[in-house]
């Protein structure tokens, strides 16, 4: 098309110079050397046009690989998000009570009004929760057995109260024999009556104020990748004032919030045994319940009186520090034990219970008076002579696999693959199972008063005037329990070591 423009150009300028007949042969040169610039432009333009087809298909080429490159961030964005999402720990924490007369001094607590209105208050959560303790004793007596009477004749602590919470929760997420199995355990009628028992528990034993903690606190742990029926978590969580936690199990985001929040909810004292907690990548739900207490004697130890003193333990005699008090104090003597208790401020009795002749500590962990004296004071008959007290400071801990306790009490159906139901847990997983059941626990004492603090965690593939003067000299074995105002035994343990 180019070369016939050009030649049909070349023919009219031939025809001007033929027309106009006084045109000179420089002239017709110079015209001649213009169609020949023209002609050698035409033959360019193709060889122009197609390099700028070349421009422009390679900025085609250029915008498409840019093209390809943004959407290649975006995807490994969207793959990291999605990483990130996977790690990822998501939390609703419960909402506690708040603590009462924060900030305030002991002595100003005790002297104010704000004191006198939360004991009217805790006063009706301890009469309330009285009403509800039917068949506990029961409880308390088969698990001591199980866990204090073990046989290893060592040190061995509890929480019995710390134990019940987390066994109803284990109860609300399975069905059938298997939950039956454990409210027979529970000494519970049925789940209405579990649930008005475990309110009225965690009523009376959740106590924040100036003078004394007794914190409780339960978790729920869920897989990110499973659904679950909403109906037995909102129970959980409102029932048992559970946090929620769900994020990758095994992972180390996830192992590591529940480490922080086990430490923070026994109040750091447990570190040497949750160092090691952490989830397995086929844990389906975990269930964890905590507690931390601490207290002070009514009346306190003086320092200046505490000495050394012998300790006659199974692995020898130890010389120990005995803290030593006298004073008029309930005595209770049975046929197995003698028994004095020590009041603590706001709160229950630090009791201390000696084998007579002839029995170990061991033989009456279970004994079903020293359960009655725990839960009933006035049930055993007691004198109040001056008792010359003497007390070794101690400080017992312990971790013991629960599980084989929990199936030698009768829970077996929830540990078996094939017989436990947890169907009101969720749809989307065909077995789940209790696969592993922890407990520690630790307990100290000096001259000022009491710390304990414990975790289970549930894992799924959850006064008279003085008679006479009395002797009570813990110089030997020995079993201590702490309980609550209305009977609640929040620590049990047996000392044979003092450590």
């Amino acid at each position: 098309m180019r070369k016939r423009i050009v030649a049909a150009l070349l023919a009219a300028m031939v025809l001007l110079t033929s027309c106009s007949g006084n045109i000179t042969e420089p002239e017709i040169e110079k015209n001649t050397e213009d169609v020949s610039e023209i002609e050698r432009s035409a033959e360019k333009e193709p060889e122009i046009e197609k390099n700028t087809e070349d421009v422009t298909e390679n900025e085609r080429g250029a915008e498409k690989e840019s093209e390809i490159e943004k959407n290649a961030e975006k995807e490994s964005e969207i793959e990291k998000n999605a990483e990130k999402e996977k790690h990822e720990v998501k939390a609703i924490e419960a909402v506690l009570p708040d603590p009462v007369a924060k900030d305030t001094a002991v002595d100003t607590f005790l002297l104010g009004d704000e004191h006198w209105e939360w004991w009217q208050e805790y006063r009706e959560k301890v009469d309330a929760s009285i009403t509800q303790q039917d068949g506990m004793d029961r409880y308390y007596a088969g698990l001591q057995k199980e866990i204090l009477a073990d046989g290893n004749g060592g040190n061995a602590v509890c929480s019995p109260l710390n134990i019940y919470m987390a066994l109803s929760m284990l109860a609300e997420v399975t069905d059938g024999n298997t939950r039956q199995q454990i409210l027979d355990v529970l000494e519970a009628e049925d789940m209405e009556s579990l649930r008005k028992r475990v309110k009225a528990l965690w009523d009376v034993n959740y106590v924040d104020t100036p003078l004394i903690k007794s914190l409780l606190a339960d978790s729920m742990w869920l897989r990110n990748d499973i659904s679950y029926h909403e109906d037995a978590l909102r129970k959980l969580a409102e029932e048992y004032h559970a946090s929620s936690y769900s994020g990758e199990m095994g992972s180390e985001e996830l192992n590591e919030q529940l480490r922080k929040w086990t430490d923070e909810h026994t109040g750091g004292i447990l570190t040497e045994y949750t160092k090691d907690l952490e989830f397995q990548p086929e844990t389906v739900l975990a269930l964890v319940s905590a507690i931390y207490y601490k207290a002070s004697w009514n009346d306190k130890f003086q320092q200046d009186r505490t000495e050394d003193g012998i300790f006659h333990g199974l692995s020898g005699d130890q010389v120990v520090s005995m803290m030593h008090q006298d004073g008029i104090m309930g005595l209770y003597e049975t046929e197995n034990f003698q028994a004095v208790g020590l009041g603590l401020s706001d709160s229950g009795i630090m009791y201390f219970f000696l084998p007579k002749e002839g029995c170990i500590a061991s033989d009456i962990v279970a004994d079903p008076d020293l359960i009655r004296i725990c839960m009933d004071p006035s049930a055993i008959e007691s004198t109040y002579p001056l008792v010359h007290l003497s007390v070794p400071k101690f400080d017992v801990g312990g971790k013991t696999d629960l599980l084989r306790h929990l199936n030698a009490l009768g829970i077996t159906d929830a540990a078996s693959p094939e017989e436990a139901d947890f169907s009101p847990l969720t749809d989307e997983v065909e077995r789940i199972w209790l696969n592993g059941a922890e407990h520690a626990a630790r307990v100290s004492i000096d001259e000022e008063g009491v710390t304990g603090a414990a975790y289970t965690d549930l894992m799924m593939s959850g006064a008279g005037m003085p008679q006479d003067e009395v002797n009570f000299v813990l110089d030997r074995p020995f079993v201590f329990t702490v309980a609550a105002p209305d009977g609640s035994i929040l620590f049990s343990g047996i000392v044979q070591v003092i450590e």
